[in-house]
């Protein structure tokens, strides 16, 4: 039989929605604040003063719906984990939203600080609006909510209706709402790479950095800049935007 628990201060989703908070800061309060979380099963370990929450562990209101397998709370430290079939999806201004799914995460609360990683699927998310979809997927992101910033680590990739970014490293900067896209360290086998079609025309570039905003798609590419542009038929075969599963 469930069980219904409710949190005196609910972070126990906080670091799937620290990601989603990067775009959409300055609400003014934690809408998982005094939550009711659900689970199958919830135990409180008083010598190591850390509550586990197992099976179906929910979160769900107007604006979020999250979900995960398990959860444990580490009071001494502050420090929030979740592992298995992580989900987040979150509603934004103007019928937009962003989903996100993961294998694990660890948030610290005194830090503002999450960490999400793969163990067999990579860490992926989905923002809709009006304007279409962008997809992405790594294999690890941390987010800083202090500094506003996410890092994208291994395998980093993007795509939207008519481009496809790939790149060894990325970071999603809040204050100018873009993905800057690098790779580990200078060098040409893992520059980013960008392939699409626009105006036309279909294109293939690499840099040694990308700029990528994520409102009006505009894509800077600066140092090392090679490709080219042409009006051949475009790459049908490779994932479209809205197809990561």
């Amino acid at each position: 039989m469930k069980k219904t628990i409710v949190l005196a201060a609910a972070f126990l989703f906080s670091s799937v929605t620290l990601f989603i908070s990067q775009l959409h800061a300055g609400e003014g309060k934690d809408l998982l604040m005094g939550a009711v979380v659900k689970s199958d099963r919830w135990k409180v370990n008083r010598k190591n003063n850390t509550e586990n929450f197992s099976g179906n562990v929910s979160f769900k209101n107007p604006d979020y719906d999250l979900k995960a397998d398990k959860a444990v709370y580490f009071h001494n430290e502050k420090r929030w984990t979740l592992k298995d079939s992580v989900y987040a999806k979150r509603k934004l201004k103007n019928n937009s939203s962003i989903e996100i799914w993961c294998d694990k995460g660890i948030y610290l609360e005194k830090k503002e600080y999450a960490e999400l990683s793969k163990e067999e699927k990579p860490v992926k998310m989905k923002f809709t609006s009006s304007d279409g979809v962008i997809d992405g997927k790594a294999d690890n992101l941390s987010a800083d909510n202090r500094k506003g910033q996410m890092l994208f680590t291994g395998s980093f990739f993007l795509t939207t209706e008519n481009i496809k970014l790939f790149s060894a490293q990325g970071t999603y900067l809040r204050d100018t709402d873009n993905f800057f896209l690098h790779d580990t360290e200078p060098s040409t086998e893992g520059m980013p790479l960008a392939v699409g079609k626009r105006e036309g025309n279909n294109f293939a570039l690499r840099a040694e950095t990308m700029d990528f905003y994520k409102e009006t798609r505009d894509l800077k590419c600066k140092k090392r800049v090679t490709g080219w542009v042409k009006d051949i038929p475009y790459l049908e075969d490779l994932t479209p935007a809205g197809s990561l599963k």
